[in-house]
């Protein structure tokens, strides 16, 4: 058949029934497609209303009549036509059987949509919620962002298509990761205000105790920061309660952890080793390394404050790998900053000093003037064995100078003054050094506490 024109021979009515049908193979199917894309206007015509039922939906065309032409011979055309007309009349007859109360509750397409993007916009709020978390450390403005544009995802939802209770649980867990963001980036008025509304949307929701839980276990933190250190025991008191009766025995850990941070600045040092062994013997490794690392690291530093020294060697050099595999940026700092305090209790003092000079650069580095001074302090009882007051006049001194030009608090000035006066006097003791450096610690902000690495 020469492309273009109909030749002699075209397909029968059951061949092309059977090619409708997929009855045929590829081989046989293949003359039939190629018949019809090179133009035979009669076999077209012949199959126009076949293959219209066959696939179309079915809606607006019209029922054969028994006196119906040419075009209606085809037996498969018949038998479906027949078909048709029976399921219309079924249809029909069975209209009223068909409400079901199952049925009548399928949604209309507009519902079905509705639901469809209530779905997408909490998977997106979902997946920021979780960004703005891993965030949080490394990238704080990273960290804002992501739970800010959460907030107003979570905002836009429609309430019924997304579930009310549901929907308002989401609402309060952005606007309390929203509080927790500004509180890394220092801005603890906003916090405040956020986790404030993330409340207040908690007790419209469903009522779940492990959003009341995580909500309050974020209040704590902000308390801590504000120096509300006996508020935020209370409230990790009830953060522990909720996790334990839930189940939840790696968070309930985490309140122990976090009430120990908090009772650190109480001084209250053997509760802190009470509660940070008692939080790690709660906690899952592998859900929060990093958490294992905050609570080992404080752990040595206070053994080593109640001279548990030798104990605080052996737990460090058990954690050498946990600080390579997760320390990061000042984390790393601290890390010195702590082997020299180990080093120091243990009589090594060129080790101890060398490590104190790493951390003392790396802090005024990194403008962390407080623990840039509370280092200088160990190094300055570190030199008093030896007698090198001379050299911990000048430390002081410079100090002293830095905190001047940079406008810190006046009453650390004013307490590294009395330390110099009392070095040109030669009347300097360590527990002096060690009193000054307590109320240093008392003055810092609980974010760059040692405490919180």
């Amino acid at each position: 058949m020469a492309e273009g024109e109909c030749g002699s021979g075209h397909p029968s009515p059951v061949e092309w029934e059977r090619f409708l049908l997929g009855e045929l193979s590829p081989a046989q199917a293949a003359p039939l497609t190629s018949h019809l894309i090179h133009g035979c206007a009669r076999c077209r015509e012949a199959m126009a209303p076949l293959a219209s039922v066959l696939f179309s939906s079915g809606r607006g065309l019209p029922e054969p009549s028994e006196n119906a032409g040419s075009q209606y011979d085809f037996p498969f055309f018949k038998a479906l036509a027949n078909a048709r007309r029976y399921a219309a009349t079924v249809a029909r007859e069975n209209a009223e059987a068909l409400q079901e109360p199952i049925l009548r509750k399928v949604p209309e397409p507009r519902a079905l949509s509705r639901e469809l993007e209530a779905a997408r916009g909490k998977a997106r709020c979902e997946a920021l919620l979780e960004r703005c978390r891993a965030l949080r450390f490394s990238d704080p403005e990273g960290a804002l962002l992501a739970a800010e544009l959460a907030v107003n995802v979570a905002a836009q939802l429609d309430l019924e298509a997304a579930g009310s209770a549901a929907l308002v649980d989401l609402q309060a867990r952005a606007w309390g990761e929203l509080g927790n963001a500004r509180r890394v980036a220092d801005d603890l008025a906003g916090a405040e205000s956020a986790l404030g509304r993330a409340l207040v949307r908690a007790g419209q929701g469903s009522g779940d105790p492990l959003l009341l839980a995580r909500l309050t276990d974020l209040t704590a933190s902000l308390y801590t920061d504000q120096r509300r250190f006996e508020d935020a025991r209370r409230l990790l008191d009830l953060v522990h309660a909720l996790y334990l009766q839930e189940g939840d025995t790696h968070s309930a850990g985490r309140a122990l952890i976090s009430k120990a941070i908090s009772s650190s600045y109480a001084f209250d040092v053997e509760e802190v080793i009470h509660l940070l062994r008692g939080g790690l013997a709660l906690i899952d490794a592998r859900r929060e390394p990093r958490l294992v690392l905050v609570a080992l690291h404080n752990l040595i530093w206070y053994l080593v404050e109640v001279g548990q020294v030798t104990q605080a060697a052996s737990l460090f050099a058990q954690c050498r790998r946990l600080y390579e595999c997760q320390a990061e940026g000042l984390q790393r700092v601290k890390s010195l900053w702590l082997e020299g305090r180990i080093a120091a209790a243990l009589g090594d003092d060129p080790r101890a000093e060398k490590m104190f000079r790493q951390a003392q650069a790396q802090f005024e580095a990194a403008h962390l003037l407080y623990d840039m001074a509370l280092v200088s302090l160990d190094l300055a009882c570190l030199w008093l064995r030896t007698g090198r007051t001379r050299e911990i006049l000048a430390v002081v001194s410079d100090t002293i100078g830095i905190f001047r030009s940079r406008g810190i608090h006046r009453e650390a000035i004013g307490m590294l003054t009395v330390l110099r006066d009392a070095l040109r006097k030669d009347r300097i003791t360590e527990a002096m050094i060690r009193g000054v450096a307590t109320q240093l610690m008392r003055l810092e902000e609980p974010l760059q506490s040692p405490a919180r690495s």
